[in-house]
């Protein structure tokens, strides 16, 4: 992908490539890795309701659907259309959830938030990709607010490991990891930015 800085995450034809066929490519709807991923992951979260929640990356919002039972409003988005389209068809009933057809890192909405997921997204990202990210996300994250990351952990050809995305996030001075969960597939972990 690239966007007006340039190079920050893997390009747009890896994932034109695996839409191409399917618009499910992950099975995210049918397969009990991801159902069972997902209710841990919204087991995590430390709070019952959030206020304004962001999900780069939800793709067909399947897991949008399920986070959007705990946020008063949540914007989510993806840079490949056709997932958007989809997200925002299932989503119809949910006026609380804006779907939007945006890039990550380069996309931030105006105002702050409480809540922001990144589910299967970081590890896409570059060095360059990952300072943006956490700029983004220290504008972004109000004091208090969680970081819910998500991540497979198995081998890939993505820029970063997934198994090193919760050590690169206790890293950065503000956020403290607060919950976790490893799983033999993936690692789940609430960072919530110091007050």
């Amino acid at each position: 992908m690239s966007d007006s800085v340039g190079t920050t995450h893997m390009a747009h034809d890896y994932f034109d490539a695996m839409y191409a066929d399917d618009s499910d490519p992950w099975r995210f709807d049918t397969s009990w890795y991801e159902r069972r991923k997902y209710q841990i992951a919204l087991s995590l979260l430390p709070r019952q309701r959030y206020r304004r929640a962001l999900e780069p990356g939800c793709s067909i919002g399947s897991f949008t659907e399920l986070l959007a039972t705990r946020c008063d409003e949540l914007v989510a988005f993806d840079f490949h259309e056709p997932s958007v389209v989809n997200a925002r068809d299932r989503l119809a009933d949910a006026p609380q959830v804006h779907v939007r057809h945006e890039t990550f890192p380069g996309f931030w909405p105006e105002g702050t938030g409480d809540l922001v997921v990144w589910s299967e997204v970081a590890y896409y990202l570059n060095t360059r990709g990952a300072s943006r990210a956490i700029a983004g996300l220290q504008n972004w994250l109000e004091p208090g607010g969680d970081l819910l990351a998500v991540h497979y952990t198995g081998a890939t050809n993505y820029p970063r490991p997934g198994a090193e995305i919760a050590t690169w996030l206790d890293s950065v001075g503000w956020l403290e990891r607060t919950v976790e969960c490893i799983d033999p597939s993936f690692e789940a972990g609430v960072w919530t930015r110091s007050a």
